[in-house]
């Protein structure tokens, strides 16, 4: 075997190794909320089940036997009220890395958005006591679902931001509340969400590890 056949060999294994450890995941326990299961009735329960910190009077786990269908599974959340009800996790973080994350909507024809009504995916930057948002950058978010968005039809929403400077954790927040003139009406539907650390791109780095080779 020749030298040329043992480098390309060598950088085949170089770029398989960083696709994989570069490959992102979903980091969100009970993603699709069907955990606990519902014991009915009534069809719904509290807060959006295990794994989520939930906050607020207005969110709720409901089963599709309300009427509505999920994206998957037989269960989804519904959020509604003032300022503010949801729900989040978060996973610690390193300044620098990319995060991205999202959660289908629905605007139901059972419970339509009204007046001033925002669902919103958010990604809030945490310091190092679990709670304090950041100083740089407290949070980002994609609040663009409203009374307007087209009804009964399932969107996804997504948010991708880096952590900053000042960052230790990074929270995936769904959230609503009567965030535009108009006060609360109605009620948003999430399911599926979901939260992925992208990284540090690494090409540079294994790059240099390729030519090496050659030297």
């Amino acid at each position: 075997m020749n030298k040329l056949t043992t480098v390309l060999g060598v950088a085949l294994a170089l770029v398989l190794l960083v696709t994989v450890g570069s490959a992102s995941a979903n980091l969100l326990g009970n993603p699709s909320f069907e955990s606990p299961v519902i014991q009915y009735p009534p069809p719904e329960y509290y807060g959006a089940g295990a794994s989520w910190t939930s906050f607020g009077g207005g969110i709720y786990t409901i089963d599709a036997i309300v009427g509505i269908p999920p994206n998957s599974g037989s269960q989804l959340l519904k959020l509604f009220g003032g300022c503010c009800s949801g729900a989040f996790q978060q996973y610690p973080c390193v300044p620098g890395d990319t995060w991205n994350g999202g959660v289908w909507m629905r605007n139901d024809d059972h419970d339509p958005m009204g007046g001033g009504q925002v669902a919103a995916v958010n990604i809030e930057w945490i310091q190092a006591d679990g709670v304090t948002q950041s100083t740089i950058i407290p949070f980002i978010s994609n609040g663009t679902f409203t009374a307007a968005s087209t009804r009964n039809v399932w969107t996804l929403q997504t948010i991708t931001g880096v952590a900053p400077a000042d960052a230790a954790f990074a929270r995936l927040v769904v959230i609503t509340g009567d965030f535009l003139p108009g006060g609360p009406g109605g009620a948003p539907f999430m399911d599926d969400a979901f939260f992925e650390v992208l990284g540090v791109p690494a090409e540079e780095s294994t790059w240099g590890q390729i030519k090496s080779l050659y030297e």
